[in-house]
């Protein structure tokens, strides 16, 4: 069955001459790139958008599967690759399509967030989001900060 359906289709595993540490920053690159496509077509906050985000978000997964899939078979999604080693009762080497794009992902969040796109808000404001949660973003008029505010959608 997987000669009949490819090496992608049902199997994650390194190729040979690609070692662990290599599939790793294989799988890293590939989240990466992804993620950082993701956080850029759907920030709100970006007002120079054109074109379609789907389209962009769906040729980053290309660009991704057509760099990585003779290494790794590019799988940039934790529960893809699981998935498809539960089918195959494959877990060799399996750590690494679970790390890797763990780590992918929170490096792009970091280098979008404090690099290519940061808020206007401080360090400490910014870390308080990440320990306790979303900080507002209403900007509200008024002196007196105990009276009723109705927050309606646009």
């Amino acid at each position: 069955m997987q000669q009949e359906m490819g090496r992608n289709v049902l199997d994650f595993w390194l190729a040979p001459g690609v070692n662990s540490g290599q599939g790793l920053g294989i799988e890293i690159i590939g989240t990466l790139q992804l993620v950082l496509c993701v956080l850029a077509t759907t920030d709100r906050r970006r007002r120079d958008l054109g074109g379609s985000g789907p389209l962009a978000i769906g040729l980053s997964v290309a660009l991704g599967h057509l760099l990585a899939i003779d290494y790794t078979g590019c799988g940039i999604n934790p529960a893809r690759s699981f998935g498809s080693s539960v089918i195959t009762h494959n877990f060799k080497d399996h750590w690494i399509f679970w790390v890797g794009p763990f780590i992918g992902g929170a490096l792009a969040v970091l280098i979008y967030d404090f690099i290519l796109a940061p808020r206007s808000s401080d360090l400490t404001d910014r870390v308080k989001v990440w320990t306790s949660g979303q900080v507002e973003e209403y900007d509200l008029d008024g002196d007196d900060i105990n009276s009723r505010v109705e927050m309606k959608p646009k």
